[in-house]
This record gives C-alpha cells, structure tokens and sequence, in this order.
C-alpha cells in the first residue's frame, strides 16, 4: 500500500486498478492488528476518489495517475459500496472520536442512505419488493459474469453497514435518521428471512441468490462461498442456527475429500456438479467460522490444505484449481470426474491478490488472537 492509501489489487497485474470492495477486507484486518493510521489512509484514499470526481457513490475500481486518484470503473456493485462504509464505522468504533470521521461523517452518511434508499432497499408493497437490496452488478465466480440479483453477500454487508451506522448517527445528533435505520434493519432481517431462506434435509438455510423473473424472484438452490457472507460481515439477519445449519449443510454436501485434502469447492451448483477451485476468502470465512465454533478439526483440515495448495508460494492465493486428466481453470465437476483425478495437481492464481489475502490473513488474526497469540506473527524475511 502506498503511503496514501492506494492500495493495488494485484502483484500479478491480473486486475487493474484499487478495488474499494477491498478496503472492507483490509481495513477489518488493520482494525485486528491495531494499525488505525492504515485503515484511515486507505478508507480515505476510496473517499477523495469520490469526492474528486463529484460522485454519490463508489465506483468499481480506481487508479493512480500524477499522484491523484482516478475512476477506472465506475460500475454500480452495491455490496462493494457497503463494504467501504462498513469499513469506517468499525474503525469509528474502534478508536472513538477524531478528525477524520467528523470530516468524513457527511459523505459516508449519505453514501449509507443512498444504499438503502428504495432504489435499491426494494420495499414496499410492490409484489417486485422483497424486502431485499437489489445488486445489478453482483460479481461472481458462478459462469465467471455479473449477476443482476438479490444476493446473501449484499444483504449482509448493507445489514453490518446499517447497524454500525446507527449509533454514530445518533452520536451526531441525528435522531430521525438513525430511527429510520433501525425501522429499514429490520425490513432487511424480514425480507432475508421471508425470501433469502430455504430447506436442507429439513433444515432452514441461507439461500444464495434470489433470481428476479419480472416479479418476486425464484430462489437460486445453489452453495458456495456466498452462502458464507454472515461470517465475514459479521452480522447475521436471522438466530445463530440458521447459519450453524447452512455450514453443516456445506459440509455434507458440498465439501471434497480427495488427493489427502479436505476442500471446499468455490460454488455448488444445482445439478449437484462442483468447481474444481477454492477461493481465497471462502477459506479464510471458513477458518473464522470454525474458530467461533471451536471447531479445530476443521481449522487443522483447512491448514493442511493450505500447505499443499500453497506450497512453494510465499505469498497467499487469490484461488487455486484442479488441473489435469481434462480440467483446467474453471472447470465443474462430479464426484464421477473427481474419482478419475488421481493425478491432478493444484495451480495457484494471482498470488497476493487483495480481497483475498486480506480476508485470509483477517481470519488468522483472529484465530491467532483467540490462541492468545500476537495477532501479527514475527515477520520471516525471504531472500
């Protein structure tokens, strides 16, 4: 990360560009270690962005050029915007009052009520409203495109957003608005349960998707790292068990056991057919997951997946995949495909990618910090 903040989203040169859905991962991960001064520089560097180029929004990517901030993508990504603000209010809390939120406090209020206005909070009485914040942009490894749906992830980091917002809003002497917060809360919490829930084995689980069809929209019965979002927002729309059930249900369903590896495959899909990668994050929102349950059979499992996957590569993936006996990146696969890859190997993509690491080394702060260990390990330098 440069001294001002911008922080590239690749080593590799595999993206373009700050990505500000990152600034949410590394800026929790920062909060972990105490590096405050890191966080704000790197909040801040997403909001001159923004106000430099008079947007009420925030843009899917930004650049660097003669020192200032530029819009390399100004795609709409809800839950990229949700990130950011979710992003200042825990470092709001975390370290009180300052300077930065009081000059901030009016942009990134309006950026939360812009987010949950009914352009895209589609509430109401519209039999299209489910209660639920539409992402038009939704950026999935799922047929590797933009998914215009009502998503678990997007719901989430607006949902963690909003509840983080409301008592700095009423710390700011704005009442009406922080009532109107909690009053749009808990229209979210309704809506997820009504419409972003379904059935396994029984069992009341996060859907993944909703699919709009010109009215209400049909449940996507799909799994995969999306499924994960509570964990990493930390906030969870529905009791504890929903998502207790919901990572059970992964784990019968959807994780691997093959070449001596557990893994959890990127995505599910409805047909029962799997990827044959993993994603960064979704192993580090696993790892949290397990650290909160004290599940460390499964935290063992996910390390040792790591020293295989990883090995040789100093620095963490962005995702990895099967390759050989006919599959290569992106490919989906069956149990029957997966008996036949005794020889595959792992390949490992964009090695240091931002969201990803961030959110992986944010899980092993944690896990670290409930070892009562330094949340930053001693540093090894390589030569």
């Amino acid at each position: 990360m440069n001294p001002d903040g911008y922080m590239p989203e690749s080593l590799t040169g595999a993206y373009q560009g700050m990505f500000p859905r990152t600034t949410g991962a590394l800026a929790l991960l920062l909060i972990e270690t105490g590096d405050y001064e890191r966080a704000e520089a790197n909040i801040n560097y997403v909001l001159n962005a923004i106000t430099a180029h008079g947007m009420e929004r925030i843009p899917r990517v930004i650049g660097k050029e003669n020192g200032k901030p530029v819009i390399l993508d100004d795609q709409h990504q809800i839950d990229g915007q949700a990130h950011v603000i979710l992003a200042w209010a825990r470092l709001a809390h975390a370290r009180g009052i300052t300077d930065f939120e009081e000059r901030t406090w009016p942009v990134v209020r309006d950026l939360m009520k812009r987010t949950c206005d009914r352009t895209f909070f589609q509430y109401g009485g519209w039999s299209i409203e489910p209660e639920l914040i539409k992402n038009i942009a939704l950026e999935h490894s799922k047929e590797s495109r933009m998914w215009d749906v009502w998503d678990l992830l997007t719901q989430c980091f607006v949902g963690a957003a909003l509840s983080d917002m409301i008592p700095i809003a009423d710390k700011h002497g704005e009442k009406a608005l922080a009532s109107d917060w909690r009053r749009r809360i808990q229209l979210l919490k309704e809506g997820v349960d009504n419409h972003l829930t379904t059935s396994h084995y029984g069992k009341k689980t996060y859907a993944e998707m909703r699919i709009p069809n010109g009215d209400g929209g049909t449940i996507y019965p799909g799994l995969g790292w999306v499924t994960l979002a509570p964990i990493a927002a930390g906030w969870e729309p529905i009791t504890h068990e929903v998502l207790q059930n919901t990572v059970d249900v992964m784990n019968k369903k959807l994780l691997k056991r093959s070449n001596g590896v557990a893994w959890m495959p990127t995505d599910g899909y409805p047909d029962g057919r799997f990827s044959n990668e993993i994603i960064g994050k979704g192993i580090g929102w696993e790892l949290d997951y397990a650290r909160s349950e004290a599940n460390y059979d499964r935290i063992e499992e996910i390390l040792q997946l790591l020293a295989t996957v990883n090995a040789g590569h100093p620095i963490y993936m962005e995702g990895a995949w099967l390759e050989g006996n006919g599959f290569r990146l992106s490919g989906i696969l069956s149990d029957n495909d997966l008996e036949k890859m005794k020889t595959s190997i792992w390949k490992v993509k964009d090695a240091g990618n931002g969201e990803q690491t961030a959110w992986w080394c944010w899980a092993m702060a944690r896990l670290r910090k409930t070892l009562d260990l330094p949340t930053l390990p001693k540093r090894i330098d390589n030569d």
